[in-house]
């Protein structure tokens, strides 16, 4: 695998991407999305197997996150994640892949949702499905109004590295010294985006389910996105082509800490018998 960095210009953003090429022609295309708080730098690892089967990986910072310019916290809206996908899928070709963690699995499953036959296939990691449960009542209330008036003013997500793995003493990521591109930042515009996206995923699925294998993989013990709310979202869906690998003492993020080999065993088997059979 081969890890290219660039910088590219979308809007008023300066925006950081990773772009993994298979050491063979490539075969397919993957777009990735990240979560909240989160950047790309620790994901080519866990990416590595669909780059070593030949698919091109696209991995971009969102505005506000990791190494791309903004507040932290705030990402300007869904219209501008639209616009990183397209100019995304233009760096690709062949067979494509939409994917994500946490927010950006949400990110991942409403673009999959809102663009029907336009992915061969679907991996999400711990989507974040529900916003306002995590939000106190009255706060819930008054939210859009504060949007309006302060879309980039943040608040604390309330996020720890605690609810996220199980890392003993070492670090969450695999390079200790990119620790401080964490952040448990949201701004109230992006808030009230996410509330939106996750309306159209729950419309959307119960309507018009997906057609292409999805993987969906989650942390039974997650307490930032509970398995719970992606049981009845499932509940709400008829497709069969979905494969579930709940991870039965894995926390948030299934691919770090103590879980991680058990992770990776079934993201690689799920890959050569949905990806490389098929």
């Amino acid at each position: 695998m081969i890890t290219k960095a660039t910088r590219l210009t979308l809007g008023d953003h300066s925006l950081h991407r990773l772009t993994l090429e298979p050491i063979t022609a490539p075969q397919g295309g993957l777009v990735f999305f990240h979560g909240q708080g989160d950047f790309i730098d620790r994901y080519p690892p866990i990416l590595s197997p669909f780059v070593d089967v030949g698919y091109r990986s696209v991995l971009t910072d969102l505005p506000g996150h990791g190494r791309s310019s903004g507040k932290r916290g705030h990402v300007p809206g869904l219209s501008f994640i639209d616009e990183l996908l397209a100019d995304s899928l233009d760096q690709l070709e062949g067979p494509l892949i939409v994917a994500g963690h946490s927010m950006g699995g949400l990110m991942a499953l409403r673009l999959l949702l809102l663009n029907p036959g336009r992915f061969q296939a679907a991996w999400f990691s711990s989507p974040l499905l529900s916003i306002l449960d995590r939000t106190h009542p009255i706060l819930a209330q008054i939210l859009p109004r504060l949007a309006r008036l302060i879309p980039r003013f943040t608040i604390g997500t309330g996020v720890t590295s605690e609810q996220c793995g199980d890392f003993g003493e070492g670090p969450r990521t695999d390079r200790p010294e990119e620790g401080a591109l964490f952040h448990s930042r949201i701004s109230l515009g992006w808030g009230v985006e996410l509330c939106r996206a996750t309306e159209t995923v729950w419309q959307k699925i119960a309507c018009a389910p997906p057609a292409t294998p999805v993987l969906l993989t989650q942390g039974a013990q997650d307490p930032v996105c509970p398995p719970g709310l992606l049981k009845d979202l499932l509940g709400q869906a008829s497709f069969d082509r979905k494969t579930i690998e709940m991870i039965p003492e894995a926390l948030h993020e299934p691919f770090s800490g103590s879980s991680r080999e058990n992770f990776m065993a079934r993201l690689r088997s799920w890959i050569e018998t949905t990806l490389v059979t098929s």
